[in-house]
């Protein structure tokens, strides 16, 4: 019998982004694991799934991608693919890049890879990219991580994709992707068969949610700045 999804039964395997969204992401969500360190490319991501995956776990949470190669996308898509398969009958959540170009090279091609994987398998998406395009300021003066709020941001984004795991979840126990009749992002428009929530609805998302997650990031302020005063990741794209 297929898995009931459970909110409180999710496990994040993410870069330095979980490790300073990852406090307010158990403010919303109590009980979710999280498993985040700085620098973690996607396949790095599957060896730690791999060790970490217990029976309990009935949400997988992967936004990895961040600190792949965008020149080398089909890195994300044989790690998604792994994620898959570990994953067996449970929602898989992921999410949208954003992050300046490595090399000459956008981060386009891993997004299209994501959208694939989505429309795919019915995977949950957080799109990132498309909030933080249209708040820049969520976003550092590196471009890639975000301030106190754009991780509060983040981590709703990431629960609310959970949730839709819960509430989407059918015989199957792989829901529909959210907003199926939607149109993809602009950079994924190459693809058709992508399916991401359009950049007005997700502008009217982040609206709503920066208002909404106010108290959390109040309540979270330390632990966030705590989580993230390190500094961000020394380099950022595979050798």
């Amino acid at each position: 019998m297929a898995l009931q999804a459970r909110a409180d039964r999710a496990l994040v395997i993410g870069d330095s982004l979980e490790v300073g969204s990852g406090p307010y992401l158990r403010g919303v969500l109590p009980g979710v694991r999280v498993d985040a360190e700085r620098g973690r490319t996607s396949s790095e991501g599957v060896k730690v799934l791999a060790a970490r995956l217990t029976a309990s776990d009935q949400v997988i949470v992967f936004p990895l991608g961040t600190n792949d190669s965008p020149s080398n996308p089909d890195g994300l898509a044989a790690s998604l693919a792994a994620v898959r398969q570990l994953a067996g009958d449970r929602c898989i959540v992921v999410a949208t890049l954003a992050r300046p170009p490595l090399g000459g090279v956008s981060v386009a091609g891993l997004n299209r890879v994501v959208g694939q994987f989505a429309a795919r398998t019915g995977a949950q998406v957080a799109d990132w990219h498309t909030v933080v395009r249209s708040i820049p300021s969520l976003l550092g003066r590196d471009g890639v991580h975000a301030t106190g709020g754009g991780y509060s941001l983040r981590a709703s984004l990431l629960a609310e994709a959970v949730q839709g795991c819960v509430a989407g979840a059918g015989a199957s126990g792989i829901p529909a992707p959210r907003n199926p009749s939607a149109r993809v992002p602009r950079e994924v428009e190459a693809e058709p068969a992508a399916v991401l929530p359009t950049e007005d609805a997700l502008s009217e998302l982040a609206s709503v949610l920066t208002r909404a997650v106010g108290p959390i990031a109040a309540a979270l302020h330390a632990a966030g700045t705590a989580a993230t005063k390190a500094g961000p990741e020394p380099v950022l794209g595979e050798p």
